[in-house]
């Protein structure tokens, strides 16, 4: 490689190793997968470049040794990571598993086991073992189950609507149960329905709307109100759902 690069790509990582040694930029320590990296390889990597190319630039060729050395140091000290090295900010950081952070919450999601008990098994047990006359995708908005890691939705469950001739059951998804550790269902029975209706995108039970998210933003939502309250779902062709629902729980008065 051109003498030139190597200075260019060499003073680069000593800047990136730089900003995450000083603490202005932190994220990074977050990551389960990347303990000390930027601040052991980075900067010794850096330095090596930097060396090789100048002894390129000059001819120099004695520079090559030391830079050999500290391409050496840095990956020891990056596969090592030992608890003595890094800033004071990086020693004393929190060692917890963070599981807002995206890399992390991924890890997490293909390692752990579905619960023993899974939504759609306690769906079904809530409907006498019966199996569903249908079944939807669809994601239940409600603030109240929280948002475990980054790989759930805020404000929103993924699961799955099952349509049953006295009740409409929904069941959070093998990943959700994975994720949260326990499962997410929510019954509503046939004859408390008083209306269904399609609403727009980010719309809540509570009658706001917010939409942190993209799909928030653009996916249509159901909302189904009972004489406890109102239920609002995420769905595709949520305007044929809603037709749907309303011939099968309205339309005579009664479930079909």
């Amino acid at each position: 490689m051109d003498g030139a690069a190597l200075i260019v790509i060499g003073v680069a990582l000593l800047a990136i190793s730089w900003t995450c040694w000083s603490g202005r930029w932190r994220a990074w320590s977050k990551i389960a997968m990347l303990p000390a990296l930027p601040i052991a390889i980075g900067p010794f990597l850096g330095a090596c470049l930097l060396l090789c190319g100048i002894g390129t630039l000059t001819g120099v060729e004695a520079l090559y040794a030391p830079a050999l050395l500290l391409g050496a140091v840095g990956l020891v000290l990056g596969l090592w990571s030992p608890g003595w090295y890094g800033p004071r900010w990086f020693r004393e950081r929190s060692t917890e598993y963070d599981l807002s952070v995206p890399l992390n919450a991924a890890i997490a999601s293909s390692v752990r086991s579905t619960p023993a008990q899974s939504s759609d098994a306690v769906a079904r047990s809530h409907m006498g073992g019966r199996e569903p006359d249908a079944r939807w995708r669809a994601h239940l908005v409600s603030d109240e189950h929280g948002r475990p890691s980054a790989m759930q939705r805020e404000g929103v469950v993924r699961g799955h609507l099952l349509l049953y001739p006295d009740a409409l059951v929904f069941a959070a998804d093998v990943r959700e149960d994975r994720m949260r550790g326990s499962a997410v269902v929510e019954v509503v029975p046939a004859e408390s329905i008083v209306a269904v209706r399609r609403v727009s995108a980010g719309s809540r039970p509570d009658g706001a709307r917010s939409g942190p998210d993209l799909p928030s933003r653009v996916m249509p939502r159901v909302r189904i109100d009972t004489v406890e309250g109102a239920h609002v779902f995420e769905t595709a062709s949520a305007g044929r759902r809603v037709r749907e629902l309303e011939e099968r729980y309205l339309a005579a008065g009664q479930p079909v």
